[in-house]
């Protein structure tokens, strides 16, 4: 599972600097706060997630019914929310489509977009804080 986690945090940063810059072109106010904020009611470009732990979590999931009893609300910054969005995206692939699990999960790690980063702003906040200081954060 954390074999991703290097390559979220430089996503995560490569997005709160482009809401910096959009925000001081638009002549906003900028604060960490706020760009905190925009960066994290967005979306994210994947999961961040291996293969391996997905497919152990997400079957989990689906064997004890939690992805079909699902409600829509998720709180966004768990990994178990995360797990869950990932098997109703595979859910669907599989009524619509007839493919296995393994292929759905497949399908959605490489092709689909997380609909939040899953972090909690206290964590985004110190993420920043901490790869601030890294000068290897511009790649």
């Amino acid at each position: 599972m954390g074999e991703y986690t290097e390559q979220r945090n430089r996503d995560f940063m490569a997005a709160f600097r482009r809401e910096m810059k959009g925000m001081f072109e638009r002549g906003e106010e900028v604060t960490v706060e706020k760009v905190i904020a925009e960066v994290m009611s967005g979306d994210a470009p994947g999961y961040y997630v291996s293969y391996r732990y997905a497919r152990r979590a997400v079957g989990d999931l689906m064997e004890r019914g939690v992805i079909e009893r699902y409600d829509g609300k998720l709180r966004r910054h768990s990994r178990r929310d995360m797990m869950i969005e990932i098997g109703r995206k595979c859910r669907i692939r599989m009524e619509s489509t007839g493919v296995s699990l393994g292929r759905a999960l497949v399908d959605v790690l490489v092709t689909e977009r997380a609909s939040s980063w899953f972090m909690t702003r206290v964590y985004a906040r110190q993420l920043f804080y901490r790869m601030g200081k890294n000068r290897n954060i511009r790649k």
